[in-house]
């Protein structure tokens, strides 16, 4: 790995040099292909900036961040950088996926229809007369629609069939 420090409007330390070239050491791993880091380490008023550029392979990979510490913010940006590396690492499991468990899906999914799981879903039970329900299914454009009869009092289903009339579901609680 290829790295540059430049110190703007501060006092070029060997330290601080090394303690940059040891935080990017750790990057290596994750990259592949020649690796060229930049890093200016600047001070501004009482803020001290480190600005990191990582070119891997066309790749490139920035950071900046402040502090009114210099280490503090060396390790902040390579915290940020890591960051930006494990993302893309992320990225590139995601496309290749895990061969094992890509194998494993198709059976999952085949014994996920056997077992075909009931939905359950919550219904408003309006009270209409049997025009008006007739009405508001039609209006609707749905299949089916439960409401209680005014005249009885009772649950009824009205439904539409295949053949695309209406019928009527009474059912009898017992």
């Amino acid at each position: 790995m290829q790295v540059s420090v430049t110190f703007r409007q501060l006092e070029p330390s060997e330290a601080l040099r090394t303690y940059v070239t040891d935080r990017l050491k750790k990057f290596k791993r994750y990259l592949e292909g020649p690796l060229e880091a930049h890093v200016v380490l600047g001070l501004e008023k009482f803020r001290h900036l480190a600005d990191v550029s990582i070119n891997s392979n066309g790749r490139m990979i920035k950071g900046r961040e402040e502090n009114v510490d210099m280490y503090a913010a060396i390790d902040l940006v390579m915290d940020k950088i890591d960051m930006q590396l494990r993302k893309h690492r992320e990225k590139l499991r995601e496309v290749k996926g895990d061969r094992t468990r890509a194998a494993a899906a198709p059976v999952e999914l085949e014994e996920a229809r056997a077992k075909s799981p009931i939905r359950r879903v919550k219904v408003e039970v309006p009270p209409l007369e049997l025009a008006d329900a007739v009405e508001l299914l039609k209006s609707r454009g749905s299949a089916i629609l439960v409401f209680t009869d005014v005249n009885t009092g009772a649950l009824s289903i009205l439904y539409r069939r295949t053949d695309g009339g209406l019928a009527l579901a009474e059912p009898v609680l017992g």
